[in-house]
């Protein structure tokens, strides 16, 4: 038993998200794990940045997925992927007929976020983008999820923002059109602690350096966490 989990035949990953798996890097990773290794038992958890950091210094998890490109002073991190940033818009608005939109097209739109995370950090993305404009920022706050956010905004209560990854799933009445410049993106990295040796850790992040290569992403640990959506 010890050789089948020293070998990742066996053993378990336990993966911290404040993201979506409906698409993207860390769903491709996933996949890829699944695939090389299905004996190996693998657990996901939903929480707040700080909790998910709080569980991974106490080995109660191997590894965080979230928004920014650096470590913590504690922590490793692999840069895995930048994504393009979108507006969740209702179907039917004016905003939903554009192919791309420009921040000072939206800045009298009502934007709504979760009281959750990543909502803190998108009202921090939001307010850098539209404060530049002159124009104060419209936002609501409610104490719900994803979904429920993407529901509001098929309701037509308002518009959110949402990173690449999120756009995996269909949501009634709501399109998702591409906002900003050609280059603005998001970061998303994996944390894990450098004394976790776990082997089923270990093929993940092998895993996760071939496809932050495939995505041409830098990999280089040493850079400071900037959270975005």
């Amino acid at each position: 038993m010890a050789r089948a989990a020293g070998e990742v035949a066996s053993g378990e990953l336990r993966i911290g998200l404040i993201a979506s798996l409906s698409k993207g890097a860390l769903r491709s990773v996933v996949e890829a794990f699944f695939v090389a290794h299905p004996d190996v038992a693998v657990g996901f958890t939903e929480a707040e940045r700080s909790e998910l950091l709080s569980l991974l210094t106490h080995r109660d998890i191997d590894v965080v997925m979230a928004a920014g490109n650096g470590a913590l002073d504690i922590c490793d991190t692999l840069l895995i992927d930048e994504e393009a940033i979108y507006l969740a818009v209702p179907s039917g608005s004016r905003l939903a007929q554009q192919i791309r939109l420009d921040w000072s097209e939206v800045e009298g739109e009502t934007f709504l976020l979760s009281s959750r995370e990543p909502g803190p950090e998108i009202y921090d993305y939001i307010l850098r983008r539209v404060s530049g404009l002159g124009k104060p920022v419209s936002v609501q706050r409610h104490r719900l999820g994803r979904e429920g956010i993407m529901t509001l905004v098929g309701l037509g209560v308002g518009v959110s923002l949402v990173a690449d990854h999120w756009r995996g799933v269909d949501y009634p009445n709501v399109t998702f059109v591409r906002i900003g410049e050609a280059g603005e993106r998001v970061p998303f990295s994996l944390i894990w602690r450098p004394e976790n040796d776990n082997p089923a850790l270990r093929r993940f992040l092998s895993l996760a350096r071939i496809e932050a290569k495939r995505n041409g992403a830098l990999s280089s640990p040493s850079q400071s966490l900037d959270p975005s959506p």
